[in-house]
């Protein structure tokens, strides 16, 4: 029941996405009715013209060709003047409706998506996200373009029919509606078996698109572990699952289909006998049982379209239900009511006794106070796993810590509007993320609306410029997915201009030159020197070289702050620190 409630709940959210259209939706129902209304005059015509003209005793045979002639040349005038137009507006109206729905409920879905705060990503896959945004979506879009279409056409067309049916014969007709008891109770029947089997499916297959999506991403890892088989095996286990999964819908579907067509083929015939024995009684005349009989396909075509439309609504509402499952999750970091916007950033970063866990009861981070003075380049050292990168993302608020406090400029960073804060927060990260598009597109994301001049200045302070410039189309050179036509030395380079080229109060570098050859790297340093003045700087780095000339450097262990200190200073205070030197600078030692 809850379940039940839940999906009605969802479906009337729908509503509010295709409300706004309505009046397309209308004209779409109005050129249905007008589709599957209009052929019902045809029986009415073959009665008259059989009955009234073909068998009449007193009419000549001038006036029965002319009969003839005026009631078929008027329905075929008809048919071209009214049918056709109409079943234009029907097609085009609905589908217009129906798109115009579903393109605002995906840009609302992919918006929110955006907005999810950094835990989201890190519960769900990158392929179940997307199969709700695209598959899942795509399926809603069936409720408006068919069902709330058909279903208003088909019941007019069934009431139409019911009241000719009516005038012509009552006990015929009722007889022609004898399987309909039968046909309701298996439609009930057959309704939550298709709708639990839909969103099974719905499930197995964002699980299979996740585990794909992350397999094709680490297709090099794959091959270098001669893993193919494995995957293979794997996907092909996924796949029988689904398979199995699809076969009990089929069969269900099937078994609909199987008692749906048995009843409106049986429907007939039964009509028939009965039909028959009345007209050979003389209770009805041949036009009528023929009209009869020509009104007993529009009569179960209805019921045909019902059972579709069982397996259209099942699909329909187990993917809206997915879809606002997603929608129905808020952000965990959010802007408190009159946040502050942070106009006119110094740099001033301060952490007072912080603590953080991702959600686990397991603390990342534990009791780290210090204070970055604006300018200041702070290096973050220690073992995997010691609390550097988070340390790192709890400065733009990917996430919001348990307890104490992170202040910039003064300021809690809680209390401060989110895009503001990050307006002024730059960050280069380990694994240079670029997305398809132009080299020009990709830098420019750090600056929507700078000009060529600040593009080339940034890329010369990142060492970027000379290899750009070689390439056959400059900056307009696509980069592939992922940046995937570019090495990873050129790839962490213009991920680095466009850091620079947002011009950040705050930037925070993790792990930024670890892609890069030592020549690369030697020439970045040095250009860094320069573009990190006046800016505060987080330095993460496992090579302590590139390091060794920060401000102050936090060593730290299991989430916690074991010693502060320049380079030279920590080489005699801090055990950690030289055991961390001595692995890379003396080895054999």
């Amino acid at each position: 029941m809850e379940n039940l409630n839940k999906t009605k709940k969802n479906f009337l959210r729908f509503l509010t996405y295709v409300r706004p259209y309505w009046g397309y939706l209308t004209l779409g129902v109005i050129g249905g009715i007008v589709k599957f209304v209009l052929p019902l005059l045809v029986p009415q015509v073959t009665r008259y013209l059989l009955d009234d003209v073909f068998l009449s005793p007193i009419l000549t045979t001038a006036r029965k060709y002319h009969e003839l002639l005026v009631y078929t040349l008027g329905l075929i005038g008809v048919f071209i003047l009214v049918y056709g137009p109409f079943v234009y507006i029907r097609h085009f109206y609905a589908d217009k409706a129906s798109h115009r729905a579903v393109f605002n409920l995906r840009c609302d879905l992919y918006y929110h998506i955006l907005r999810m705060s950094a835990s989201f990503f890190t519960r769900n896959k990158t392929g179940e996200i997307v199969s709700r945004l695209i598959s899942d979506v795509l399926l809603t879009q069936q409720l408006v373009g068919t069902a709330l279409t058909n279903i208003w056409m088909d019941l007019a067309a069934l009431f139409v029919v019911l009241f000719f049916l009516v005038r012509i014969d009552l006990p015929t007709s009722l007889i022609a509606l004898a399987n309909f008891p039968i046909y309701l109770y298996f439609f009930r029947k057959f309704n939550r078996e298709i709708r639990s089997t839909t969103i099974k499916i719905q499930d197995d297959l964002a699980a299979m698109t996740g585990n794909i999506n992350e397999k094709i991403a680490g297709s090099v890892v794959i091959r270098a572990f001669t893993r193919e088989r494995k995957e293979g095996k794997a996907f092909q286990n996924d796949s029988e699952k689904l398979f199995s999964t699809n076969m009990r819908r089929i069969i269900v579907q099937s078994l609909n289909q199987a008692i749906t067509g048995t009843l409106v083929g049986i429907g007939p015939l039964v009509v028939l006998a009965f039909g028959g024995y009345r007209l050979i009684n003389g209770d009805i005349t041949p036009g009528e049982l023929i009209a009869v009989t020509m009104y007993l396909a529009p009569l179960y075509l209805p019921l045909q379209r019902f059972s579709e439309l069982n397996v259209v609504f099942a699909n329909s509402l187990a993917a809206l239900d997915r879809v606002f499952e997603i929608m129905d999750q808020t952000p965990e970091v959010v802007d408190r009511p009159n946040a502050l916007r942070l106009e006119n950033c110094i740099g001033k970063v301060e952490f007072d006794n912080v603590c953080f866990d991702y959600g686990k009861g397991c603390p990342v981070v534990h009791n780290v106070s210090f204070i970055a003075q604006p300018g200041e380049k702070i290096a973050l050292v220690g073992p995997s796993g010691s609390g550097k990168t988070t340390i790192a993302s709890l400065i733009p608020r990917f996430y919001d810590i348990n307890q104490g406090a992170i202040r910039i400029d003064g300021h809690d960073v809680r209390d401060i509007n989110l895009r503001s804060l990050r307006r002024h927060i730059g960050m280069v990260l380990q694994d240079p993320i670029l997305f398809s598009g132009t080299i020009r597109e990709n830098i420019l994301y750090g600056k929507p609306n700078a000009g060529d001049e600040e593009i080339i200045h940034a890329c010369h302070s990142a060492h970027a410029y000379n290899f750009i410039n070689e390439l056959p189309s400059g900056f307009d050179t696509e980069v592939g997915e992922r940046g995937s036509q570019l090495s990873g030395g050129q790839r962490q380079r213009i991920s680095i201009a466009r850091a620079f080229l947002k011009n950040p109060k705050i930037l925070v570098l993790d792990e930024a030159t670890s892609s890069l050859d030592s020549e690369s790297e030697r020439l970045i340093q040095n250009a860094m020197e320069q573009l990190l003045k006046n800016r505060t700087t987080f330095i993460i780095a496992h090579r302590l070289s590139t390091i060794i000339h920060a401000d102050r450097i936090l060593v730290l262990s299991n989430g916690q702050i074991s010693d502060i200190g320049t380079h030279h200073q920590l080489l005699k205070t801090s055990t950690l620190y030289q055991q961390l030197y001595q692995r890379q600078f003396d080895p054999d030692r």
